[in-house]
């Protein structure tokens, strides 16, 4: 098989994710090839193109879904316009990589998982925290029963949710947006614990929105906040284990990322530093203990990692690794991981975490 040929829809140069994580992993990979971009106007495509060597721009996405010189569709715009992009790459027989959320909420992740088992092509969401070298590895060492029974798990997430932000961003405030503070960092990061440790049996949750009211930069406008700025979890795993998730948005800088496993055996700890912006596109770092109070790092193997050395920095790395896993299951090796179905089930959870919070009961 030849090289996978992608065209990425979203990727304006200024500061599209498209640009930031999917052009310059595509780039480093053997296995893909960019064939094409797309963003709303021709000029800022054509820039990209330029910028990247590819050899078709689009100011039309139709355009890019339906050229022959594309296998692969990635999706990485905003959340309001993934179900008909993604709508669209699938009718035209296209393998498919959107960006998480899938939809502006469950119904039209439900819609587009069914669509795309119809239509018969691999599809992949991105999750990245899955596909994170050491996640995966501290995944690995609770597997092998290295620290034991798993009996508590806590993850803190700790970063302002652009309490200032650009006109252009003003929509991350909106909760009907699908692209939120529980949706976007929360979603990433409850999927990275309950991937690593097994889904919630039984969870309790407060969702608030803490900061009503936003100042948008470079106007006067004050807009309001309909997102949730604070969320808290607690609940029971599958395994019997105890995890607390605590998500802030403050608007503190705030203390980064921290995930803690506690095993009869020992203790695994994931950090990523203060002014990190979640946890499946930070730089991690892994330790273990040794002794009463001594945490030592752990060393991440270089069979962890499937990129090439050229692409060990955030936030393209674990996005490189994901593409290798979907030319893996286009190629018939492996069934495609995050798919539309995992996202489906994530919807469902943030769901519930929503619904526990109104009732105020465990579910």
């Amino acid at each position: 098989m030849g090289k996978l040929r992608v065209g990425v829809i979203g990727a304006n140069l200024q500061g599209s994710w498209g640009v930031g994580a999917h052009l310059p992993a595509l780039a480093a990979l053997d296995e893909f090839e960019v064939s094409a971009v797309a963003t709303s106007h021709i000029d800022t495509a054509q820039a990209t193109a330029s910028r990247f060597g590819v050899p078709h721009a689009f100011g039309d996405p139709r355009a890019l879904v339906e050229h022959p010189q594309v296998d692969v569709v990635a999706v990485c715009v905003r959340v309001p316009a993934h179900f008909e992009l993604v709508t669209m790459a699938l009718e035209a027989g296209k393998h498919v990589y959107c960006e998480w959320p899938l939809g502006r909420d469950t119904d039209e992740a439900r819609s587009l998982h069914a669509a795309a088992e119809q239509a018969g092509v691999v599809h992949m969401v991105g999750l990245q925290a899955r596909s994170a070298p050491v996640l995966n590895h501290a995944r690995a060492l609770i597997s092998r029963g290295e620290i034991g029974t798993i009996r508590s798990a806590g993850l803190t997430h700790s970063c302002d949710w652009i309490s200032h932000p650009y006109p252009s961003m003003t929509y991350l405030q909106d909760r009907s947006s699908g692209a939120h503070f529980l949706s976007i960092p929360g979603g990433h990061s409850i999927d990275a614990l309950t991937w690593m440790l097994g889904d919630f049996q039984t969870l309790s949750g407060v969702v608030k929105t803490a900061r009503r009211e936003v100042a948008v930069l470079g106007t006067n406008e004050v807009i309001e906040r309909s997102s949730a700025d604070q969320v808290a979890v607690t609940g029971e795993l599958e395994g019997g284990a105890v995890a607390t998730i605590r998500l802030s948005g403050a608007p503190s800088p705030g203390t980064g990322v921290r995930l803690e496993i506690n095993g009869d055996d020992g203790d695994l700890v994931v950090v990523a530093a203060p002014g990190s912006r979640g946890i499946q596109m930070s730089d991690l770092t892994l330790y273990r203990t040794r002794g009463m109070g001594e945490l030592e790092p752990v060393e991440i193997p270089d069979a962890a990692y499937r990129v090439p050395g050229s692409l060990r920095e955030y936030p393209p790395l674990n996005v490189g690794e994901a593409y290798l896993r979907m030319a893996d299951a286009i190629a018939g090796k492996e069934a495609a991981r995050p798919d539309f179905g995992d996202a489906v089930k994530l919807h469902e959870l943030l769901d519930r975490i929503e619904q526990a919070a109104r009732t105020g009961k465990r579910l």
